[in-house]
């Protein structure tokens, strides 16, 4: 099952209404668009089909405090990337920080990058907080750790450094 972010178009059905227009769902963009008529159930490909001008898509973003999710509205045929910086409504989010996109969500799959209207949800993180969690991310070394560790080749044991005292 397809995540909520979907665009649905009104256009005729081959199937159940050749000559009036009924509600469809676009299921994938691009040169040859597939579309699901939600009159009768049919998925068809549709040629001569205009894609939307400005697309919607949901941005869930992942606060430490406080995640919500967002919808924002991108120019059809954008190009994002992860790493790449997202600006939201300051309004509606009420968070005046940029967004850093963190992965990018097509049907149940996560790519690297995708266009506006192939995306059903962008994954984001405020940038501020982005920095604070690589620098958490730096761990020290620890004293026991493998590298600190000198092999025992050449070195001391401990019945050298102690004296056998017998006591009958």
């Amino acid at each position: 099952m397809r995540p909520a972010m979907t665009q649905h178009i009104k256009i005729e059905c081959p199937s159940c209404s050749p000559e009036e227009k009924v509600p469809h769902e676009l299921v994938k963009f691009g040169i040859s668009p597939l579309v699901h008529c939600l009159e009768c159930g049919l998925v068809y490909i549709v040629s001569g089909l205009k894609v939307p001008e400005k697309i919607s898509v949901r941005v869930f973003v992942n606060r430490i405090e406080h995640p919500f999710t967002h919808w924002v509205k991108l120019n059809a045929g954008e190009l994002l990337r992860e790493d790449e910086e997202i600006i939201l409504d300051k309004v509606k989010t009420g968070y005046g920080s940029p967004f850093v996109i963190t992965s990018l969500q097509v049907g149940v799959r996560r790519v690297p990058s995708a266009l506006a209207e192939e995306l059903d949800t962008i994954w984001a993180r405020p940038l501020n907080e982005i920095t604070f969690a690589k620098r958490r991310k730096i761990r020290q070394k620890h004293p026991m750790s493998f590298e600190n560790i000198t092999s025992t080749a050449g070195t001391s044991t401990a019945s050298e450094y102690l004296e056998v005292v017998d006591e009958s």
